[in-house]
Formats: structure tokens, sequence, C-alpha cells
């Protein structure tokens, strides 16, 4: 039987095969043993569907089940490995729990992130996982128009809700004391165009190890020098720059090239660690000290986090911070 060029819909099948659409959508959602249909005709609905390609129709499934199987996940900077990382995690701990991953970048911009949830959450997501750029008071209320679960990763949103992530501002604060030689004018480099909760902490962090240990500090947004960048760390190398440390991998790349064309030997001229590693950095030379996230341990987390809160609406929220390891390499 020839039919017209559209997509095979499940009556379509159910008419080639000569059987009841209940019948064939019941063997097509693995019911087939519970609604006590045959082997064998299970067998034919089945080969009869691959052999079509039937696909069957999400939206209708969604609507009957009451829930799409979709969970959105925003990030900041896909690019950036540590959020790559993350997401990969992520979609396959969900994949084990039969959950589909929609993921959306939104470039560190509020605008763009607002938008981009108000579209996860008209797809009629059956959950959410947020690494956000805007502050919690500018979420509060796209976030009370809806009740599917939320849980915040990497970067805080409200403290009653689920995070999991790591404490940037202890972390920072103890980066201060892995210097095999106490600095003495210390170089904090970071990239910044809005409020980034994960950046700010870790400043605070270290500003406080510093003064604590009497350490001079400089702090330096390579978004404001840009191309300018040389000059400056060539100027506060004349001030006897001795230790730089970057807030994240992204920077200390950059960083680390602007070192390397001024000639500057690390660590003799500069001692150097980031917060954040990165799978360059054993390779470079001198390989790279840093700051190692568990983002296995976070991705874990977070899809356990969000299932508990699928299954259970009204537990309270539960914030579960992940110590780092410190990779010791030769850089320091």
């Amino acid at each position: 039987m020839s039919l017209p060029n559209k997509k095979l819909s499940l009556s379509d099948l159910a008419m080639i095969l000569g059987i009841s659409k209940s019948t064939v959508s019941f063997v097509l959602n693995n019911k087939g043993d519970k609604y006590n249909i045959s082997k064998e005709t299970q067998k034919m609905i089945l080969e009869k569907a691959k052999e079509l390609n039937f696909v069957p129709n999400f939206f209708a499934k969604s609507l009957r089940e009451g829930k799409t199987k979709t969970i959105g996940l925003v990030v900041a900077d896909i690019s950036n490995a540590f959020y790559g990382e993350l997401s990969k995690m992520i979609q396959e701990e969900l994949y084990h729990h039969d959950y589909k991953l929609f993921i959306v970048n939104t470039n560190d911009n509020n605008e763009i992130e607002l938008q981009l949830i108000r579209d996860l959450i008209n797809r009629s997501i059956d959950g959410l996982i947020v690494a956000p750029c805007n502050p919690v008071d500018n979420l509060k209320e796209l976030f009370g128009s809806t009740a599917i679960p939320i849980v915040f990763v990497d970067r805080y949103g409200d403290n009653k809700a689920d995070f999991v992530g790591v404490n940037n501002y202890q972390e920072a604060y103890n980066l201060i004391k892995k210097f095999k030689k106490k600095p003495e004018n210390l170089g904090v480099f970071y990239f910044e165009e809005d409020e980034i909760s994960t950046i700010h902490l870790r400043i605070n962090g270290i500003k406080a190890a510093c003064i604590e240990e009497d350490i001079n500090f400089e702090l330096i947004n390579i978004h404001d020098y840009n191309e300018k960048l040389p000059t400056k760390i060539k100027s506060m190398k004349n001030k006897d720059l001795d230790t730089c440390i970057a807030l994240n991998n992204k920077v200390a790349l950059q960083v680390l090239s602007v070192i390397n064309d001024l000639k500057l030997k690390i660590p003799s001229d500069l001692a150097f660690i980031s917060f954040d590693d990165s799978e360059a950095f054993p390779y470079l030379n001198p390989p790279i000290s840093a700051l190692k996230q568990p983002i296995k341990e976070i991705g874990k987390e977070t899809v356990n986090q969000l299932i508990r809160r699928l299954n259970e609406e009204q537990i309270p929220g539960k914030c579960v911070e992940f110590s780092c390891q410190f990779i010791d390499r030769e850089s320091h």
C-alpha cells in the first residue's frame, strides 16, 4: 500500500498492520506485556515500525503523559571547557533517567538569558538547570511564574533553592597559600563585563587572604585593557610584580600568551596559578599549576537534585558544595 508523501502517523501504521491504533500504541510504548499482547504481535509491530522509519509524535505523547521528558540547561559560555564538560556530564546522567537535554548559551548576557529561559519554559520542559548571569532579583518574577523545578549549578541563585558547585570564596582564599614562595606583589587577572557571582566570590576570597598575609595585590580586569594588556603587565613587572593568579582558564591562557610574548619566564620571573584547569596546561612549558573543579561530581549531583525535586516537590532546597583539587605542576 502506498501512502501520501507525509510523515507516517500512528493511525497510518495501525492501518497498514490491520491492528487497532491502541494496540500499536501500547507496544510502541513498551506496554505490550502489561496489556497481554502476544509476543508475535509485538514483534510484528516493532519490525514494521522500524521498516517504515516510524517516529512517534513527541507532542502528542507528551500531552498524554503530562510531561515531555526534557530538561533545559542554561550555561554562560559553552566555549569554556568547564561548561562544555559540565554539559556533557549532565546530558549523560539525564540519559540514564530517560530525560533529554536542551542546552542554551547566554554569553553572559542578561537579556539573552531571560529570553532563553522564557523560551525553554514555553516549550514545556519538565525541569531547568541554570548557571545564571543575572542577579537573582532579576530572575525571581520569571521563576515565580512557573512551577517547574529549578536547580542552580556553578553560580548561586535564590539562597532557598537547590544549588550544586564549589565554595568559590574559600577555594580562592586557600589558593594564596599554595605558592611555594609567599607572593610580595600579586596580579589577579579576570574578565568581567557584568555582575558574575563566581568571579566576585573568588576576588573576595583572594582579597581576604592577601590582607591576612600582608600581600600587595592588584585586580586586573582584562576586559578593560584588551590590546593594551601587554603594556599593563610590563608596567606591573617594572613595579616588582612577582606572582599571578588567573580567575578562570580562558583568562589564564590569554595572560600566559602575553607573558610569553614579553619573554618573561615562569616561574623564575613570575609564579603563576590558574583557578580552573585546562587540557592545555600539562603541555605548556612549564606545565601550569591549577585548581581543578570536580566537574564530574558536580554534574552527577546536579542531576540527582533535579530528579529528587521532580519526584518530591515540597522538600527544602539543598546546597551542595564540593572541594577542589590543586594540581601541583611547575609554574608556582
